[in-house]
């Protein structure tokens, strides 16, 4: 009986010693501290970033309910592109007939409301190039957390793994999200509902 109690010990003994806490991983925990503040960084920028975007989904959905905006919709995208062979000039002077006729059909300025589309045209392409900036800086910061998630494996840190892991795929998510939102042909975010 001594014996077993013996044996009993000693496996605890062997088994405590298996389930200690891992040794530090100075490298780990020095990138894995670049990376939070890294994150902070990021985060602030996406929040800041997600509040100029709801401001402005908001002014383009409101814009877009505008009587006539469809036929002027419609105008700004046949006039796009230049065709081959027609110079600016001419494709101008298209423009300015049509915003004339629009004037006449609705009452009202097209070249104001015109102006206004190229007020919020312009918004959104200094948003895209943001949101392009902070795709790109998910990107980076995925790999960062996975270079923290392989040094915390090498060191047999699955707790910390995992958790760095997770981070991963947080961003991931974060990522895909802001991969949804795109400029449609006449330059302006698409307003869906339930954003």
């Amino acid at each position: 009986m001594l014996r077993n109690l013996m044996g009993g010990v000693l496996m605890l003994a062997i088994v405590g010693a298996c389930a200690t806490v891992p040794k530090a991983n100075p490298g780990a925990e020095s990138r894995l501290r670049e990376a939070n503040a890294s994150l902070d960084a990021l985060t602030a920028d996406l929040t800041t970033f997600y509040g100029h975007l709801e401001a402005l989904l908001y002014s383009i959905k409101t814009f877009s309910e505008h009587p006539g905006w469809n036929d002027l919709a419609a105008m700004i995208s046949a006039t796009g592109s230049i065709p081959e062979g027609e110079d600016e000039i001419s494709v101008d002077q298209d423009l300015a007939n049509q915003l004339d006729d629009w004037t006449a059909k609705w009452g009202e300025s097209g070249e104001q409301l015109y102006s206004q589309y190229l007020s919020l045209a312009d918004r959104c392409t200094i948003s895209e190039a943001r949101r392009i900036g902070l795709i790109g800086r998910l990107a980076s910061m995925q790999a960062m957390y996975l270079e923290v998630t392989f040094l915390e494996l090498s060191a047999s840190r699955q707790a910390q793994a995992e958790a760095a892991f997770g981070t991963v795929e947080a961003l991931s998510k974060t990522q895909e999200e802001l991969e949804s939102y795109s400029l449609n042909a006449i330059g302006l975010y698409a307003v869906i509902a339930g954003r």
